[in-house]
């Protein structure tokens, strides 16, 4: 069993870490999709409170997932590149290191945007992550939560990308790429 990449194949770590950080970014994406849309809405501040603690206590159970996908990409060795023009290989590399930066600023600014008030996070009664502050800060508040509102604008672009460039290397290209991230290839 292959737990670390190789020049060829990506290990379980890196696997595993992809697919659980891909469903937390998505599911995080959409609750606060539905905060803005609350908001919006004029939804009263009570609940619209409610939905950003859930969002919260989500991202909060994602955080060491997130994080370690981050961390990971950055220290374990990268398969190398499909033979393909070196613009695309360039643009694939551009797309990770967007995806992982709008990961990295997610899980900064988030608890920022609740530490500064400042509170701390509650996951679902089981445990809390207390603030670093003692009172709040404002300024750090408003730029946090304007960072965090607009880093996800990358969300689609990225995405779109990312599984363009999947598709092409599966279907176009009739080679395995893509499955590199499904599961490492037998020793």
């Amino acid at each position: 069993m292959r737990l670390y990449n190789s020049k060829i194949a990506y290990g379980w770590i890196s696997i595993a870490l992809h697919w659980i950080a891909a469903i937390g970014v998505i599911w995080l994406y959409f609750l606060g999709e539905n905060i803005e849309h609350a908001k919006e809405a004029g939804l009263p501040r009570a609940e619209v409170a409610g939905m950003v603690n859930y969002h919260a206590a989500i991202g909060a159970l994602f955080f060491l997932f997130l994080a370690g996908r981050v961390i990971s990409h950055y220290v374990q060795r990268q398969p190398a590149k499909p033979d393909q023009h070196r613009y695309l290989n360039l643009l694939s590399s551009a797309v990770m290191h967007l995806f992982l930066l709008m990961i990295a600023i997610q899980i900064v600014t988030g608890p920022l945007v609740i530490w500064t008030r400042p509170a701390a996070i509650d996951v679902f009664g089981w445990f809390s992550v207390p603030s670093p502050f003692t009172t709040r800060n404002s300024g750090l508040h408003e730029l946090a939560e304007e960072i965090h509102a607009l880093a996800p604008n990358l969300f689609w672009p990225l995405l779109g990308l990312h599984v363009a460039g999947a598709v092409k290397h599966l279907v176009f290209d009739k080679e395995r790429t893509s499955l590199r991230i499904v599961r490492p290839p037998k020793a």
